[in-house]
């Protein structure tokens, strides 16, 4: 039976063995740290950062950000990116259509993408953003525009 005088002294020789590696590790760091300093100089004090200046602000200049949700931005781009083909196609239709549909519609318009599951993986986050922001609506499985 191991008797509490063993368990006392296997930790004290385990603490002297950490504490003398310890040593040691310390031991080096000051070293290199003396031979940095020797190399160099001194350490860089404070010399300030490159950029640009940042303004103070003062109690009476601020003034808390609106709250809220942004204004949807006007759609006056030329060419067409996926969420105006999604709408013209969903305007066509006239009618809610399931998203398998609506990928193979779009799919079928288009020759660049030669593969229709990385088609698909493209259209997916644009059908989740537009019902994020209520552009666009899903009912049962279907999609239908806001």
């Amino acid at each position: 039976m191991i008797t509490l005088n063993e368990i006392v002294s296997s930790n004290i020789s385990m603490l002297k063995e950490q504490e003398a590696s310890l040593e040691k590790s310390l031991d080096f760091v000051r070293k290199a740290i003396q031979l940095f300093e020797s190399e160099g100089g001194s350490a860089p004090q404070a010399e300030g950062k490159r950029g640009r200046p940042r303004a103070v602000a003062t109690a009476t200049s601020f003034t808390p950000a609106k709250q809220g949700k942004r204004a949807p931005k006007s759609r006056n781009r030329k060419g067409g990116k996926h969420i105006d083909r999604i709408y013209a196609v969903l305007k066509e239709r006239k009618g809610p259509i399931s998203s398998g549909e609506l990928i193979q519609t779009l799919f079928k318009s288009q020759s660049k993408d030669k593969d229709i599951k990385h088609f698909g993986t493209l259209i997916y986050p644009v059908l989740t953003k537009a019902y994020k922001y209520k552009t666009l609506k899903l009912k049962d499985g279907k999609i239908h525009l806001a």
